[in-house]
């Protein structure tokens, strides 16, 4: 299951609107090189996670402009993207889109070495 580029360009988004920069020494996801977990997403992830994944992005990557906001995901700023994901986790159906995609970036983000190391100096 490959992802087209309008696809990879709205998966990076809800990640990126899943996990913003944490502060405290930890990298915004959108700065940790995400490549080799998304072949190995691909490759080992059960067809479920993979599917419910892509539906997340898709779903998720047009819903704001039905919700009101100027454009899809990747057109919004950090904060407008905030005010939807938060808004978007209080709809019925679409909070279980919003739940796999923090899944997916919590597995995707710690799989950075640096982000790794970060969080074990903290723990």
């Amino acid at each position: 299951m490959s992802w087209t580029k309008t696809e990879a360009r709205l998966r990076d988004a809800l990640m990126a609107t899943i996990l913003p920069a944490p502060g405290r020494g930890l990298p915004a996801i959108e700065d940790v090189d995400l490549r080799s977990f998304w072949v190995r997403f691909d490759a080992a992830a059960p067809v479920h996670l993979r599917l419910g994944l892509r539906a997340a992005t898709l779903v998720l990557g047009g819903l704001p402009r039905v919700l009101g906001f100027a454009g899809t995901l990747p057109e919004l700023s950090a904060d407008e993207r905030e005010a939807f994901i938060t808004r978007a986790a209080q709809l019925p159906g679409i909070d279980a889109l919003v739940e796999i995609a923090k899944v997916v970036a919590s597995l995707a983000y710690f799989t950075d070495p640096q982000v790794q190391a970060t969080a074990r100096r903290r723990a």
